[in-house]
């Protein structure tokens, strides 16, 4: 089985849920936010840094995205120290990007 080739497997497992999990938090309150949101806070203040609800989508499709990227480059990885690095990097941007969305959530959602 190729998932077993996986070093730390638990770590990228643990990445994917919380990836997953947020993606379906945010359906869960889909309908208590806003139609526009902040989500690009590196703009200017103002309608710059505003966009459709739906783009909050964007925080953990990028973060299941680099998960996989890193369990193919762990797979292909020869080091064990980079085969470390990439697992724990899984979890610590799945980790943020879950953050990010409660926390854009939690700012403007209507409870």
């Amino acid at each position: 089985m190729w998932w077993k080739k996986v070093t730390f497997h638990n770590f990228f497992l643990a990445a994917l849920i919380l990836s997953v999990l947020s993606a379906a938090g945010i359906l869960a309150v889909m309908s208590f936010l806003p139609p526009l949101i902040p989500l690009f806070y590196g703009k200017p203040t103002g309608m710059d840094q505003l966009a459709p609800t739906w783009f909050i989508f964007v925080i953990p499709s990028l973060s299941l995205f680099i998960t996989f990227v890193n369990i193919f480059m762990n797979i292909s990885a020869k080091d064990d120290f980079i085969k470390k690095f990439l697992a724990v990097g899984s979890l610590i941007v799945s980790l943020m990007a879950t953050l990010t969305v409660v926390k854009i959530i939690l700012l403007v959602g209507f409870f």
